[in-house]
């Protein structure tokens, strides 16, 4: 059955792109923009959690929202994207853009959010007692967590590593391992579910815990040079993961 999945904090568009090649309603949310196009609001994702998407933002399908497809140069109520001649929609201006939700399911089905880490892992949480205004941007940040697990989804999977929201809100569910899902690769991912089955590794490879991996240094440290763009690379789902994610969760 297709499904209104909502990937927020998500700029790669590897999770979004999983589930679209699965069928699914997919759309991608980051205040970055998308790396490969598709469906994708550049924005705060609070915008989104109610259903509504913006017709504006239908990436290469009609970037204009003017209702003509660029992708079979005509009307797009035949295609799969939101324009504004479609008659199974509702639409609304807000803040001088046109918005719509399809009138069959306005709600998501799924969300899967990746907030940023920066602020609630657990290498950078030691500053906070000697800096007062980084804890308060821990408290900020949990708080933002909250408003994603409150949001009115039945289905809810939060992602982040090893922090903060083990002791402000709960252990999470599961903690999967890229080297279960095919990568040669070792990055302890947390997540916490709502309405979802944990994931049921796909591609287990030899070695389990104790082996070093790819991306990692002679003491376990990750591999990674420092340099500015170094959260990015380290912040991308890896593809057996989101791969995981779709055909499990998709159906579930």
């Amino acid at each position: 059955m297709k499904k209104r999945v909502l990937v927020a904090c998500e700029f790669s568009g590897t999770v979004r792109e999983a589930f679209r090649a699965l069928g699914h309603d997919a759309w991608s949310c980051d205040l970055l923009p998308t790396e490969v196009p598709g469906l994708h609001y550049q924005g705060d994702v609070r915008d989104l959690l109610d259903g509504w998407v913006p017709v504006c933002y239908q990436a290469e399908c009609d970037p204009s929202g003017d209702g003509w497809c660029q992708i079979v140069d005509n009307d797009p109520s035949t295609c799969a994207c939101y324009g504004p001649t479609q008659d199974n929609m509702e639409y609304r201006e807000r803040n001088g853009i046109l918005w719509a939700r399809p009138l069959q399911s306005p709600t998501w089905d799924l969300l899967i959010a990746h907030p940023p880490c920066t602020y609630l892992a657990s290498s950078g949480l030691h500053w906070n007692r000697r800096r007062p205004e980084r804890a308060a941007l821990t408290e900020e940040a949990v708080a933002f967590v909250m408003t994603l697990a409150n949001a009115p989804v039945p289905c809810i999977a939060i992602e982040n590593p090893i922090g903060a929201l083990s002791s402000h809100w709960r252990k999470p569910d599961q903690i999967v391992q890229p080297w279960q899902f095919g990568h040669d690769a070792s990055k302890a991912t947390c997540l916490w579910l709502k309405g979802l089955p944990a994931l049921v590794p796909t591609d287990v490879l030899p070695g389990g815990r104790t082996a070093r991996r790819a991306n990692q240094t002679a003491s376990g440290q990750n591999r990674l040079p420092p340099s500015p763009d170094r959260w990015k690379k380290r912040s991308v789902t890896y593809h057996g993961i989101a791969a995981a994610m779709a055909a499990q969760w998709g159906g579930a």
